[in-house]
């Protein structure tokens, strides 16, 4: 696979497209220095992927496209194409399998000025992944030794043992086996991550799955209490629905009678409203037509006013005309007078013009004649000043000379000074770079020295970063423990407030207690305290007692005075919401305690003992409990009784035996049971929340504690790591100085020699100078002798000047008095025209003055005229109108009179409507009132429906009522079942309902997650297991490689040196993966030594026959090579082409050289020029002829 050609296009220097063919096995490029040659390799190794814009020479990739040039502007896209024969079957089997079998596989690579970069492999789109893949393993590549440019050779010799491992690499073909070691270990590193978060997540579902199936369960019972609470509610709302709908049906009837008779009365309102909408009109109409006759009026007089007006203006007119008439006669009269005395004066001024014309032409001819003779005179004076002036000039000429030569003889003198202060400068700047280099020696081990502290410096601070980092980790994880700690107690903080805020919600609404009691307490009447139940508590295992012992006396309200009770009930019974019994807090009359004590087995007590209540409360309760006592069952209450005990008994289970023989018992104390735990629960809860806070403040003080702590060790983490920084920073600069010293000794070395050179420079100056300065003197003096002759030549010149300048001045005096003569008169002459011509003007203008005065008076006349007839039109107006005003003010009076009569009728109509709109609105808020109790009802059916909805999620009452109403009606027992269900449901707390289905999740999830970590162990296992055959092939292929390549490089290098012998050892033998390749080299005569001291020549030539080595090993299928052999001798350069003509069996090469004995050795010759400054051009010359031909016809000549 050898290069067929490369295609470039706006890349670097080649701004047009060229084609490179390489159809030969050896291709020299050639050229000046600066030309584009090199851009050729950067082209290569840029399409075959490389990355680095350093490695390109420059700083951004935008670099590489065409910037432009003085003549051309830059481009917006680089190209480059190479294109690859594949027609040797062994290398293919190297390639990829979908590019074996192309004959030719073209790689381009396209940059486009926005950024954008395209990849393509015979013209198919690609990543850079499957460019680089090509490569991989061929010998070829961005940075294999296939491609050597500029500085490279040397940096072979010169690099680290660990980086020229590179190239054994590159030649065992183990980079593709590291290339996929690296993707595998990233694999690893992925597959490690991904399984250490599903370990994580397979333990985190371990432990929420037996929580969850607890929490299913109890959503288990939950939903099915929740089903039975619903049905029993929604019966309970359907019986409520259908009596809401009986009761609406009679409110509509009621409504439509009310309706009926409203209807009756608007029918009769609506004939009234009739009767007075046409009387309406009526009035409407006349009120118009007396409009209509009072604006006649008005017109008439107005009309009456208007003719008086133009009268008046009109006699005005009259004698405003009149007057203007008279004024226009006797300017005109003026006017004809001015213009004969115009006329008379315009002659006299024509006489006088004629005189001063003939003065005029005289003084013309005079003044003539005088610049006739003044252009003469002017003429000798310019022949004169110029014979004077070039005088003039052949004396500063001359001056200029001299002094010229003076100021160089002054410089000559100045020189010498500066030269003689030069050297005993360059004397005193030996001695002081002498003293300077002792001292940087001195502070070069001084650097050396600080330089071993700061990396003891180093390595402590690492430790202490280390150390903290550590503590922080730990810290860490202790905050997010004491954080999940503290989220536990919030939520269970949060769980209890809503139980809390539930329970008061429903002790709130009253929830069980009947309407009269829960009307009582909304109305928050002041004389009302509260319930019985609200202001006692009982223990929990005598709530069922106490319950049983009062029953509903536990819904008797409390008020302050009995005296206030009719008042109260009175209210009740108004806003008609059922029954309430009312208790005095401090009642009249309380029976007295009995002294008998009753005791004995199974015997728990006075009820009144254990009860909790406040001091104020004491009669009541007592008045209402008695004296009775709580006996553990039955049994007990009857043996006791039998005994003769005469007092209440109750049981824990709530069965009273009166004294009177009446035993009540069973399950309805459901109610008043609820009332009683709700105050228990309240205060338990109330207790809970509290102990909640303490805990969720205990647990935010020792994670705020944990924060503090983590803050000051992350502070001094972060002073630790400054102090690391700044050693660092200071080891660098230490470093730097180290390397500065290190320059300042060899600049000073450089200064030196520098010194010896310049003085024996300064003496040959001083030579040169001598010579010089004699050549000045000589010019000094031929200056001086040609000026002194100019001096004396120009004084006659300028005294012939002076005399001509005398007589010119005297004639240019003469000219200037016939100027003004001749102006003076021309002035006189040309005002008496003017004058002549104003005043025809003046004559023109009186005449059309004339003229306009006569038209102004003939107008005047008619106006006059015209005016008169006009005044007799307008007496007749005036008689007309005031006739027509008086007949429209009589009709006027005659309508208003008759409007004034249908008014007085219109408010009859309007009293009879008032009374009648009177009774339609008694019969309107009869029926607005039923219409008002249909919305109640309607409110209270949406309202309940609302309820239903909102309760049940949107369910609508009414489709399901025909599911209860041929159930009986609801009952107490109904709603104490519902009150249960209440409790029981709020007893279980916080309900997860999604838990079954999270349950089942779950599991899933569990059972998924568990399988997918057997599977990543076993990926794991198997990248594992992948990487240690990569390893093994790794180590097998480079120890095969390194002894094949050191022993051709032991056989080449003394071919390459003509003696000598070299081998490759490798640093570390143990470790073949990571150990780097040593370079030992004796050339012929010298001992061995450092591959650093080494010269140029031989360094590179210890290269060249290294990479020979591994041509001979595994030879890439072509090879760039890059002014390899600039830094090498005429012999070595023989040698060098010998050894590359024998491996073109094996590889292609392109040489870029400026050497003539490569240039003879190539097959085919391409010479790069920049005949247009910044765009380069390659030509080409085949070399096909014998070696005699080459050298009568150098190949240096061809390309020029």
């Amino acid at each position: 696979m050898h290069i067929k050609k490369l295609e470039i296009s706006g890349f670097k220097s080649f701004c047009d497209r060229t084609v490179i063919h390489f159809d030969h096995d050896i291709v020299g490029i050639v050229g000046p220095n600066g030309c584009g040659k090199s851009n050729i390799v950067d082209a290569l190794r840029w399409c075959m992927g490389e990355q680095s814009p350093k490695q390109l020479r420059g700083r951004s990739m935008d670099d590489v496209i065409f910037s432009g040039s003085e003549s051309r502007q830059g481009m917006t896209l680089a190209e480059v194409t190479l294109t690859f024969a594949n027609d040797n079957q062994e290398r293919a089997a190297g390639l990829p399998i979908e590019y074996r079998d192309y004959p030719e596989i073209a790689v381009t690579r396209r940059l486009f000025r926005d950024g954008t970069s395209e990849y393509l492999i015979n013209k198919t789109q690609v990543r850079l992944k499957d460019v680089t893949d090509l490569f991989l393993g061929t010998g070829c590549g961005t940075r294999a030794y296939s491609v050597v440019e500029q500085g490279k050779i040397g940096m072979i010799v010169s690099s680290k043992p660990e980086e020229r491992r590179l190239l054994i690499e590159e030649a065992a073909g183990i980079t593709k086996y590291k290339h996929r070691k690296k993707q595998a270990e990233k694999k690893m590193e992925l597959t490690r991550q991904n399984l250490l978060r599903v370990g994580d997540i397979v333990s985190e579902i371990e432990r929420n799955l037996g929580s969850l199936k607890r929490q299913a369960s109890k959503a288990e019972r939950y939903l099915n209490y929740r089903r039975e609470h619903d049905d029993l509610v929604l019966h309970e709302a359907s019986h409520k629905l259908l009596e809401l709908v009986a009761l609406d049906k009679v409110e509509k009837e009621a409504w439509a009678q009310a309706d009926e008779l409203a209807t009756r009365k608007r029918a009769e309102l609506d004939a009234r409203d009739g009767t007075l909408e046409a009387a309406r009109a009526e009035a409407f109409e006349l009120e118009q037509e007396t409009d209509r006759r009072q604006n006649a009026a008005f017109l008439a007089d107005n009309e009456v006013r208007t003719c008086e007006a133009e009268m008046s203006r009109a006699r005005d007119r009259l004698q405003m005309t009149a007057e203007r008439e008279k004024v226009s006669s006797e300017e005109a009269t003026k006017v004809q007078a001015n213009r004969a005395a115009l006329q008379a004066e315009i002659e006299t001024v024509r006489a006088g013009l004629l005189s001063l014309e003939t003065q005029e032409s005289t003084e013309s001819e005079k003044l003539r004649i005088e610049e006739t003779r003044l252009a003469d005179l002017e003429a000798q004076q310019r022949e004169i000043n110029q014979n004077a002036g070039t005088l003039r000039e052949t004396f500063a000429n001359s001056t200029a000379a001299a002094a010229a030569a003076q100021e160089r003889l002054s410089g000559f003198e100045r020189r010498f000074s500066e030269m003689k202060l030069r050297r005993e400068r360059l004397a005193i700047d030996s001695q002081r770079f002498t003293e300077d280099f002792d001292e940087a020696e001195r502070k070069r081990v001084l650097t050396d020295q600080r330089c071993k502290l700061l990396d003891e410096d180093q390595r402590s601070a690492t430790e202490q970063v280390e150390t903290l980092g550590s503590e922080m980790r730990e810290l860490r994880e202790s905050i997010v423990g004491r954080e999940r700690e503290l989220e536990a107690a919030r939520n269970e903080l949060s769980a209890r407030r809503g139980r809390l805020r539930a329970l008061e919600e429903v002790h709130a609404r009253l929830e069980g207690v009947g309407t009269g009691p829960r009307a009582l307490i909304d109305m928050r009447h002041e004389a009302v305290i509260g319930l019985v139940a609200d202001v006692v508590e009982a223990p929990e295992e005598l709530i069922h007692a106490f319950a049983g012992l009062l029953g509903d006396r536990l819904q008797y309200v409390l008020i302050r005075d009995s005296a206030r009770a009719p008042e109260v009930l009175q209210r009740l019974a108004d806003k008609k919401a059922g029954r309430a019994t009312l208790v005095p807090a401090f009642p009249p009359f309380v029976a007295g305690m009995s002294r008998c004590e009753v005791s004995g087995p199974g015997v728990v007590g006075r009820i009144v003992d254990f009860l909790t209540f406040a001091q104020e409360h004491e009669p009541v309760i007592r008045m209402l409990a008695g004296e009775a006592v709580v006996v553990d069952n039955d049994e007990v209450a009857l043996r006791l009784r039998a005994e003769g005990v005469t007092e209440v008994l109750v049981t824990l289970t709530g069965t009273v035996f009166q004294p009177d023989g009446r035993v009540s018992g069973g399950a309805g104390d459901a109610v008043a049971a609820a009332l009683l735990q709700q105050k228990r629960q309240l205060r338990e809860l109330r207790a809970a929340v509290a102990e909640s806070e303490s805990l969720v403040e205990g647990c935010l003080a020792t994670h705020t504690e944990l924060r503090t702590r983590m803050t000051e060790r992350g502070q001094e983490l972060d002073r630790a790591r400054t102090f690391e920084r700044e050693v660092q920073i200071e080891k660098v600069n230490a470093d730097h100085e180290l390397k500065r010293i290190s320059d300042q000794l060899t600049t000073v070395r450089s200064r030196l020699s520098e010194i010896a050179r310049e003085s024996e420079e300064l003496d040959v100056a001083l030579d040169e100078a001598g010579f010089e300065q004699e050549q000045a003197q000589q010019m000094f003096d031929r200056a001086q002798a040609e000026a002194a002759r100019a001096t004396e030549e120009l004084t006659k010149f300028e005294q012939l000047a002076t005399e001509i300048a005398e007589r010119v001045g005297e004639q240019v005096a003469v000219c200037t008095e016939r100027k003004i003569a001749f102006a003076t008169v021309r002035q006189q002459s040309t005002s008496t025209r003017q004058t002549v011509e104003r005043l025809g003007r003046s004559i023109d203008e009186l005449r059309d003055r004339a003229e306009q005065l006569e038209s102004d008076a003939i107008e005047a006349a008619r106006v006059q005229g015209e005016i008169a007839a006009s005044m007799l039109q307008l007496r007749e107006r005036l008689h007309i109108a005031v006739s027509a005003a008086t007949e429209a003010r009589s009709e006027f009076d005659s309508r208003r009179k008759a409007l004034d009569d249908v008014r007085n009728t219109l408010g009859v109509f309007e009293a009879e409507i008032k009374l009648l709109r009177g009774e339609l609105e008694d019969v309107a808020n009869e029926a607005r009132g039923h219409e008002m109790g249909l919305q109640r009802l309607t409110l209270e059916r949406d309202h309940l429906m609302a309820a239903i909805a909102e309760k049940f999620r949107g369910l609508r009452l009414d489709r399901v009522v025909g599911d209860y109403h041929l159930r009986p009606p609801t009952d107490d027992e109904h709603h104490a079942r519902i009150v249960e269900l209440n409790n029981l449901i709020d007893r279980m707390g916080p309900v997860n309902l999604d838990a079954m289905s999270e349950y089942e999740r779950t599991a899933e999830r569990f059972e998924f997650y568990t399988t997918q970590k057997a599977d990543l162990e076993k990926a794991l296992a198997d990248l594992e297991h992948a990487i240690q055959q990569m390893n093994r092939e790794s180590k097998r292929l480079f120890r095969e490689t390194f002894d094949s390549v050191n022993a051709q490089f032991s056989s080449i290098f003394p071919k390459m040196f003509k003696g000598g012998k070299a081998q490759l050892v490798l640093t570390n033998p143990e470790d073949l993966l990571e150990t780097g390749v040593e370079i030992q080299a004796q050339p012929p005569g010298k001992k061995v030594c450092s591959i650093d001291l080494l010269s140029g020549g031989e360094k590179a030539l210890t290269a060249v026959s290294l990479i020979f080595a591994i041509f001979q090993h595994k030879p890439s299928p072509f090879c760039v090579l890059d002014e390899v052999d600039a830094p090498l001798d005429e012999a070595n350069v023989g040698r060098f082409a010998d050894a590359i003509r024998g491996m073109t069996d094996r590889s292609q090469f392109i040489i870029i050289t400026h050497v003539k004995r490569t240039m003879q050795m190539v097959d085919v010759l391409y010479g790069v020029t920049m005949q247009e400054l910044g765009v380069s051009r390659v030509v080409s010359v085949k070399v096909n002829q014998a070696a005699q031909t080459r050298s009568q016809h150098p190949i240096s000549e061809a390309v020029a």
